[in-house]
């Protein structure tokens, strides 16, 4: 019998330091993430009686900070340009945006210090609040508005070295300073969800739409790599049908154009006929569909802040010629958004090398000390750099190029590459893209515009992506 109750007792002990240990991990390793989870209610039930740091960009311009009333605090914002991402914090509906993301750090509790969380849960300390400064440029960004106007659509510029997001603009935008008030915050919530133009959709990043002819990056690319010369002139006869089977269904040139282009003719007057003869004899649905996924078409994208999920097409396969044709000028069912263009378009730049955007620079605690450096580097490699080169320079010329199309976004003195899309809309007019860098030769910034419903189509979001790199480059 004792021999039974020491076995008893040995297990009991057993399992009660298991489940001290369990306590332990989730009070002292957890529960400082816990506590600061943008998720976790009691984080916003405290949020009255905590100070929140600032969210300032590179240059230290205030974005957001926190004003003491009484014995409360309450979140003030830099007006509306940078809340699509900035987002807010509010004890009635959360937060969104970067207040989100970095909602620990905001309030001193970085992942990053381990050890604060143990003063934190057995000494009491409370740190003050930290802040994030983020890669954005307060002057770029008003730079990018002005520059997009009040027209439905985003701008998104970012640094294809490092992935640092420059500047990101979407319109319409909202004032999210009455959100952070108990007396107007749930009205203005309702307003902002009514809003038939959809200010709270940040264009730039949560917007999706037919790419048009800047997703002919990615078909000329595969083609050049499976085989595509692009120095042979290839005969064009508008329209193009490829197979009589595909019954009604024939590929328009835009300008209804009847001769022979190569690769950079074809990108420097956005011949569809040329890329989707390309994408059904040369690259075909599996391999362009491999193609989309290396440049992160459908894929996690690793961006610090919340962005939509792009797609190739509605089962994610090219499994008819027809589609094939169409998604290789841009149309067929690709939705994408700006920030994947601009990703693409920074692969194309950097030799092929596509970086891991972000938003933020660096965390730093109470005392201006950084606690965090963020440098996610390289995001993916979905071509080989001598392909990219070649349609760099392709790029360059459909900026450059006699009659070239993209021929808005030139800047005097400096080689610009670029490329224009109209994207057809099943809901109105077209959208007008552009995408593009500079300088072509050692590129510091990356483009990518869209412009909804656009009057003039990807000239007019060539305009935009022109003075946006000018400002950036001093022009």
């Amino acid at each position: 019998m004792s021999a039974n109750i020491r076995h008893l007792a040995a297990t009991l002990s057993v399992l009660f330091l298991l489940v001290s240990l369990g306590v332990g991990y989730w009070q002292i390793v957890q529960g400082d993430e816990l506590s600061s989870d943008p998720y976790n209610p009691r984080l916003y039930s405290e949020a009255a009686k905590r100070e929140r740091g600032r969210i300032v960009d590179r240059d230290g311009v205030v974005l957001a900070r926190t004003d003491a009333s009484g014995d409360s605090f309450k979140r003030v914002y830099t007006g509306a340009l940078y809340e699509p991402y900035v987002g807010y914090a509010t004890l009635a509906f959360g937060a969104a945006g970067l207040e989100a993301t970095y909602a620990s750090s905001l309030i001193g509790e970085d992942p990053a210090d381990p050890l604060g969380a143990i003063r934190r849960r057995y000494l009491g300390e409370r740190a003050p609040p930290g802040s994030v400064r983020l890669a954005l440029s307060a002057k770029l960004v008003d730079a990018a508005a002005r520059s997009l106007g009040q027209r439905k659509g985003a701008v998104i510029a970012l640094d294809p070295r490092t992935g640092e997001i420059l500047a990101s603009v979407s319109f319409p935008r909202y004032d999210p300073n009455p959100l952070t008030d108990a007396s107007t915050q749930r009205a203005a919530f309702d307003a902002l969800n009514n809003d038939q133009g959809k200010p709270l959709l940040d264009r730039a990043v949560m917007g999706l739409y037919p790419p048009g002819s800047t997703f002919k990056l990615v078909t000329g690319a595969a083609a050049v790599e499976l085989g595509l010369d692009p120095n042979k002139k290839v005969p064009i006869d508008s329209p193009w049908k490829g197979d009589p089977s595909w019954g009604n269904y024939a590929v328009p040139s835009p300008i209804n154009f009847h001769g022979e282009y190569d690769l950079r003719q074809a990108y420097a007057y956005s011949e569809n006929i040329y890329f989707a003869m390309a994408a059904v004899n040369i690259v075909h649905g599996d391999r362009l569909a491999d193609y989309a996924k290396r440049f992160m078409i459908g894929q996690s994208l690793g961006l610090d802040g919340p962005y939509a999920k792009t797609q190739l097409s509605n089962s994610g396969q090219l499994d008819r010629p027809t589609l094939v044709a169409a998604t290789g000028f841009g149309q067929g069912e690709l939705l994408i958004s700006p920030l994947q263009m601009v990703l693409i378009t920074s692969a194309v730049a950097e030799n092929g090398v596509m970086p891991t955007p972000h938003y933020a620079l660096d965390v730093r605690d109470g005392a201006g000390k950084v606690v965090r450096t963020i440098q996610p580097g390289p995001l993916a490699q979905p071509i080989r750099s001598d392909t990219a080169k070649l349609i760099a320079a392709d790029m360059v010329y459909a900026v450059e190029g006699p009659n070239a199309f993209a021929y808005p976004a030139a800047i005097s003195g400096i080689h610009v590459a670029g490329k224009t899309g109209t994207a057809e809309n099943p809901q109105g007019s077209p959208h007008g893209w552009f995408v593009g860098f500079a300088p072509a030769d050692n590129p510091t910034i990356a483009v990518a515009v869209v412009i909804e419903n656009a009057q003039n189509g990807g000239l007019d979001a060539a305009t935009v992506g022109g003075q946006v790199m000018r400002s950036w480059l001093g022009k």
